[in-house]
Formats: structure tokens, sequence, C-alpha cells
């Protein structure tokens, strides 16, 4: 892999983990197989435009610098980066030959000759040159469309009973932490508020299998999540949401990120029942 391809390999693996999402899961919220994932991600195949967007939706995450990232190495996939280096080769070439002949200037008519062969040589070299510069770009039918405005799927009440991933709410920009554990056995428990789509919710990591995660609000229904095989003790797990603030979700008067009155419980699979709030 070109630095560049490793570049952004290394941001979508990165952007995946922190996100707690299996291939598995990206294979059911996505078009693309799970078998495609892991091909995009070991750098065995070039990652679509489209498959980079649908994992920072996914995530959470604004898509801008995944892009950008993208737009390089899509430049060594296409073969455009090998187009330009043709070209600098040739415009070298007529450097050299415009100095050759300036150089045997002074000769009479063996210089005539040699400018001859010269101009020749340059008119050749410029034709490649800009034969090189037009050939088909592979990826002109597939021109990648302009980055998207990034918006949640929910917000306030909407996002009631909905996966904050799934979402898009819990991206790194977009949360804060209202509180936060680390409790026996070295689990982590976090009460998270969501800025943009204004909803609470509980995230665990470090789990065991069994241990469950409950949220609750008051006027709100209770939200659970439980660890149910490894693959949820690898990553984070995340209960549904609940809408923050007022009746309206917009936070008003209530506490640290609009989650007053919010409790998080952790039930361990052995173990007491620890709760805390913000």
């Amino acid at each position: 892999m070109t630095p560049e391809v490793r570049q952004l390999i290394a941001g979508l693996r990165q952007l995946r983990e922190s996100a707690g999402l299996s291939l598995t899961r990206l294979a059911e919220r996505t078009p693309y197989s799970k078998s495609s994932w892991a091909r995009y991600l070991n750098g065995e195949k070039p990652v679509p435009y489209d498959a980079v967007v649908a994992l920072c939706q996914i995530a959470g995450e604004r898509p801008e610098r995944l892009l950008a990232l993208w737009e390089l190495a899509d430049t060594e996939w296409s073969g455009r980066a090998r187009h330009a280096a043709k070209a600098e080769v040739v415009a070298v070439d007529v450097a050299v030959a415009v100095d050759v002949a300036v150089a045997v200037g002074n000769d009479g008519g063996r210089a005539r000759r040699v400018l001859f062969a010269a101009g020749a040589f340059v008119g050749l070299a410029a034709a490649v040159c800009a034969a090189v510069l037009l050939l088909p770009d592979d990826s002109a039918d597939t021109a990648s469309p302009p980055p998207p405005t990034y918006a949640p799927g929910c917000t306030g009440p909407e996002c009631d009973g909905e996966d904050p991933i799934a979402m898009g709410c819990g991206g790194q920009s977009m949360v804060t932490s209202a509180a936060e554990r680390t409790l026996p056995g070295g689990r982590r428990v976090e009460l998270r508020y969501g800025k943009v789509c204004h909803a609470v919710w509980a995230r665990g990591s470090r789990l065991r299998i069994g241990d469950r995660i409950e949220l609750t609000r008051p006027g709100a229904r209770p939200k659970a999540v439980q660890a149910s095989d490894r693959a949820d003790t690898l990553g984070y797990l995340a209960t549904p949401m609940t809408a923050a603030g007022g009746p309206d979700g917009q936070g008003g008067r209530d506490g640290p990120g609009g989650s007053d009155g919010a409790r998080v419980c952790l039930v361990p699979v052995k173990g007491d029942r620890i709760c805390f709030g913000a």
C-alpha cells in the first residue's frame, strides 16, 4: 500500500474500533457485505466513496477528514498519479532537448541540423506529453460527489428508543460525557449526551458476557442493553437513547448536558447492581 492508502485504511479501522462496530454490524447497516468490508479494511480492495460516507454516518463522525484521505488514495487507485508522473518525465525530456540544441548552436550548419532534430523531438515529446495528460481517467465515470452535509438521523423526542450509532449521534465531536465510572473488573460505564441529537444514553466497555446496562430518566421509558456474546465485550455497547432536557428534548433548564435526572446502572453478571447519576 502507498502512504496515502495506508493513512485512509488506518483512519477507517480506528473509526470502526472506536465506534465498537463489528464487520457483521457494518454489513447489516450498509450495502456492503462482511467480506467486502474485510477486504476494504485490510487494504486488499479499493474502498468505495460511499462506503467511507456510510461508515462515518454509522459511527456519528463527520466525513470530511476521511474523504480528504480518500481523494488522495483514489488518485493512486485510479492511476492518475502514474499519468502525472509520465507527463513529468516527458517534460524533462523536452527541456533536455532544448538544452542540447542551445549548447551546439554556434556550430554553423551542424547547429542547424541539430536544432532541426531537436525541434522535431520537442514537437514529438510535446505531443506525447499532451496525449499522456489526455489519457482517459478510469474514475471519470464514477466522479466523486461533493461531501454530503452531515445531519443526524433524529433529534430530541424522535431519538427515543433509537440506536445512537445507527442515528449518527455518537461521534466524538458531537458528544459530551455527563458522568462516567470505572467499576469492578475494569468495566467502564458512561452517561453520554449527544449535543446535536439532544439525547442521552448509557455506554459500557470492557464488559463481561451477561453484564447489563440500564438507563432511567423521569418521564421516559427505561432503556437497557446486555452483552450477549464476545463481540459485545470487545468494543462499546450502548443503550437506546432517551430525549434530553424537557418535553422538547432541547436541554432547557436541565443539568449538565440536558441529562438532569438521568441515572445509569450496571448489573454485572456476578455481583451487586451499581448505579450513579449526572
